[in-house]
């Protein structure tokens, strides 16, 4: 599976520089962003939602379908995005996670039937 054009998006987002990294929330008042933030406020300019709560630590579950996500912190295996995030992983680290997308990480896509 490869990733979808809105979880590329957010990997170069990720990985531009235009957002600080902040920490336990999706963005907090000093404008620093959570991974997950980012990928809201991506989703708030693509129209996809209108507004996110930022002192929330998880995905609104439409954002977390934009992207293909399989839960709402981007949990894979024993570990999760947000958790990647809160405890020191760079946003180029999470951008490398998504990346090389890991078991549980993303929704399986069903196949065509013939």
């Amino acid at each position: 599976m490869s990733l979808n054009a809105n979880a590329k998006e957010w990997v170069q987002a990720l990985r531009s520089g235009k957002y600080a990294q902040g920490w336990y929330q999706l963005k907090r008042d000093d404008d620093r962003f959570c991974c997950l933030g980012v990928a809201c406020e991506l989703a708030m300019k693509a129209g996809v939602i209108k507004r996110y709560e930022p002192s929330n630590g998880a995905l609104p579950r439409s954002v977390r379908l934009w992207l293909g996500l399989k839960h709402e912190n981007g949990d894979y295996g024993t570990a999760s995005l947000a958790n990647d995030n809160d405890h020191g992983k760079s946003f180029g680290d999470i951008a490398d996670i998504i990346e090389s997308e890991p078991d549980g990480l993303f929704r399986r896509r069903p196949r065509k039937r013939k």
